[in-house]
């Protein structure tokens, strides 16, 4: 891939790819940190990417794992972030709620599991979406989010994040 192709890609993705890992890490520099991270697992790992998905699909994969192992090491550290971005609005607290939660989360859960809850938390989607997001099966989901549900009311879940198995 030339240089020329590479910068075309990232001046299409990155963009996407910031704004998904701002909404999960909350500090511009973590995002724009996360963002670089991920586009060198995508060239480390463009041969996986399976030609059927859409290449955003993949991205966003990539881009979702990378903001929660960064969330993990966070939370291992037990560092609280401090928002860059507006602060006050409904949807800027439920989403500061829902990260803050996914953040309590990353001490209990492997990889695939924080994975799971951050699309099922913070993005809303639903078991199917989830499971054609991660190539998994919607059997394979529905286990996890049930696993992942119970685990949820035992740290207190808050009121403004969703429950059941939807």
């Amino acid at each position: 891939m030339s240089a020329t192709e590479l910068q075309e890609l990232y001046d299409r993705y990155a963009p996407g790819m910031y704004r998904r890992a701002f909404a999960l890490l909350q500090r511009e520099a973590d995002a724009w940190d996360a963002v670089q991270e991920a586009c060198i697992r995508l060239l480390q790992s463009a041969a996986e990417f399976r030609r059927e998905a859409r290449p955003m699909t993949f991205i966003y994969r990539v881009t979702t794992n990378v903001c929660l192992n960064m969330l993990r090491s966070r939370a291992l550290r037990d560092v609280a972030p401090e928002a860059d971005g507006p602060e006050g609005t409904v949807d800027a607290l439920a989403s500061t709620e829902c990260r803050d939660f996914l953040v309590k989360l990353a001490r209990e859960l492997d990889e695939r599991g924080l994975t799971v809850a951050a699309l099922y938390y913070l993005d809303g989607l639903s078991q199917e979406e989830i499971a054609q997001v991660l190539g998994l099966s919607r059997k394979t989901i529905v286990r996890e989010v049930q696993r992942i549900s119970v685990l949820a009311r035992a740290l207190g879940e808050p009121r403004g994040v969703r429950g059941g198995a939807g």
